[in-house]
């Protein structure tokens, strides 16, 4: 496409002179740009040397590309929509250079772009040009970057197990490696299982069946009731003179409809079965891995504990399935039942659907007997997968719903998102984290709600008590809030921004003076002190709100890497809490944080009054 502009990067070889990487393939259409291949995307490498040249005609035209935000300010240009931009210029900018060798400061270098790719726009004269720039890593962090988007993928599966573990009563946070379609039956059974027994108790003691007449040759006089068939006989078969062709009537249960009960039986005692086999193997190695912990801790230590919780709820299971089993096989020892053949009927007769024991029972086989229980993604994932900044920021917030619900947090799930979808379904699709997208939690009488990239109002009076804040500055998108509530009562907000970059690009002590700070650091900051809400201790204070701060922490949320140097903890003086996560490393502070920050805005609030 020939474009009205030019883009071009710039990266020495080795030993060698700068070469230019030019952004050539730009599109029109934001979803093309999605569906552009590697092969069409040109590549830096990370922590090299890297400027850039924007140029055109136009004077009126923008640059905007991931991580312009960490640029001085002095650089850039910010628009109406407070997002930050380059105009086209004639001189080279400076995205990045190493520092000199032995120094500990460097003041011209500004953002070593972290693998991952990057989104280009360029808007010239009001259209929109989109293409990518990719870096490519040079150490390991590689395999954390291709990490994420597995990670996300199966932690959006694991929600949903999750979601069907708890429309099924069972245990949301259950170590049990249960495979999510047998969960499902379990499930269905336990929803259903008051329903389904009393039509299967009905059904035994009261099934269909046929009046049917027999005839038989009795000896006169201990015959019964004769009709017109026995006289006809008589008047055909002078012979048996002695006999009466006797009518008797027996009931018939070889109908169809129970022909279809006793396959839906059997099918239920195989599942069974299955099911009971593969609880018996898992409680078995439970057992041996609990043996060998009391070879190191007795019986209160914490991994003991978990697993003989674990062994329980294995063993609840095993009762449940045992009894639906044992029902199954009570009823098919029946007498009325030997009479029924073992067909595997295809039709399926009136009395299924109008007799609602039928119904109920067959219903419900038809739910068990669907074995694919398909969890897919909406596609507007497929949209994101490139930009890893957004990779980031939807992993970020799975390892938030996953940390508020870590045993040292202890909150559960109440409702949202994916949280509300009906599991009952044979399939379903698990929905895109749209901004503004709620999941609420709760723990006794405090409850949280976890709110996604929700763009806040600037005026008290389009607020209200489930969107309490606004600002009187100009950042007010946070990635993520945490809303909390005891007793109805909105008693504070912690604020999570997610940083895809090295620390000292997010939090730099030494450019904490006016014009020396980043737009990134300003973003904090405002997120602390421009926030404001007419909600905040109403019940017990009302009309004092502004006497305080709804926004207890800024938490800034960045991931490992070669450069990070802790920074002076802006915890004291700005309530910003800098804390890493990343993929592949274990998370106990991140869990840790999280109980310290809430209980501190809880204990805040009872510190008032």
């Amino acid at each position: 496409m020939v474009t009205p502009f030019k883009v071009l990067f710039r990266q020495p070889e080795y030993q060698s002179p700068d070469i230019e990487i030019p952004i050539t393939n730009f599109v029109t259409d934001e979803l093309q740009l999605y569906r552009m291949t590697d092969e069409d995307i040109p590549e830096i490498i990370e922590n090299k040397r890297l400027s850039l040249e924007f140029t055109s005609e136009d004077n009126s035209a923008r640059f905007y590309m991931d991580g312009l935000d960490t640029i001085p300010m002095r650089l850039l240009d910010v628009g109406e929509d407070d997002v930050a931009f380059l105009a086209p210029s004639n001189m080279l900018v400076l995205l990045f250079n190493n520092p000199p060798r032995g120094s500990t400061t460097n003041p011209d270098s500004y953002y070593p772009f972290i693998p991952g790719y990057y989104r280009i726009k360029v808007v010239v004269e009001g259209i929109p040009y989109y293409s990518w720039l990719k870096v490519k890593p040079k150490q390991i962090t590689e395999e954390q970057w291709v990490s994420m988007r597995e990670d996300i993928e199966e932690s959006l599966h694991g929600l949903a197990q999750d979601l069907v573990r708890k429309n099924a009563s069972l245990s949301v946070n259950s170590t049990i490696p249960i495979p999510i379609h047998i969960l499902r039956k379990i499930y269905i059974l336990k929803k259903n299982f008051s329903k389904w027994i009393t039509a299967l108790k009905s059904i035994e003691t009261n099934p269909s069946m046929r009046i049917r007449k027999e005839y038989s040759l009795v000896p006169e006089g201990k015959e019964g009731a004769i009709d017109a068939t026995s006289i006809r006989y008589r008047a055909r078969h002078p012979e048996s003179q002695n006999y009466i062709f006797n009518p008797t009537h027996t009931r018939n249960y070889n109908l169809l409809e129970n022909q279809w009960v006793k396959k839906i039986l059997r099918f239920i005692i195989r599942e069974m079965n299955e099911l009971l086999n593969y609880l018996e193997k898992h409680q078995e190695k439970v057992k041996r891995e609990i043996g060998r912990e009391r070879n190191f801790h007795d019986d209160m230590h914490v991994q003991i504990r978990s697993k003989i919780k674990v062994l329980n709820e294995l063993k609840d299971y095993e009762r449940f399935v045992g009894r639906i089993r044992g029902e199954s096989q009570n009823i098919l020892g029946t007498e009325w039942f030997e009479e029924v053949e073992d067909k595997h009927p295809a039709a399926v007769p009136h009395v299924m659907h109008l007799d609602f024991r039928y119904r109920d029972l067959y219903q419900m086989y038809r739910v068990l007997k669907n074995e694919e229980f398909n969890i897919s993604l909406d596609t507007s994932y497929d949209f994101y997968w490139k930009r890893t900044d957004l990779l980031y920021e939807i992993w970020g917030f799975l390892q938030l719903i996953e940390g508020l619900q870590h045993k040292t947090v202890g909150f559960e799930v109440v409702k949202g998102w994916i949280f509300d979808i009906n599991p009952n379904s044979k399939s379903f699709q698990i929905p895109f984290l749209e901004p503004g997208s709620i999941v609420e939690f709760k723990k006794n009488t405090v409850k949280l709600c976890l709110v996604y990239d929700e763009s806040l109002p600037f005026k008290k009076e389009e607020t209200i008590l489930n969107r309490p804040i606004f600002t009187n500055g100009s950042h007010n998108r946070p990635d993520v809030r945490m809303d909390i509530y005891e007793s109805d009562e909105y008693i504070g907000t912690i604020m999570v921004d997610f940083k895809y970059r090295p620390l000292r690009f997010i939090w730099d002590s030494s450019r904490l003076q006016g014009s020396r700070q980043t737009d990134t650091m300003r973003q904090l900051i405002s997120y602390r002190n421009n926030m404001n809400s007419s909600f905040l201790y109403r019940q017990k204070f009302p009309g004092q709100w502004h006497r305080y701060r709804p926004v207890h922490e800024v938490w800034a949320v960045y991931p490992q890497h070669e450069d990070n140097t802790e920074p002076k903890n802006p915890m004291e003086n700005y309530r910003i809490r800098l804390m890493e996560l990343t993929p592949l490393v274990e998370k106990k502070a991140f869990y840790t944080g999280i109980a310290d920050a809430i209980n501190k805005v809880i204990e805040s609030y009872h510190g008032v009054f």
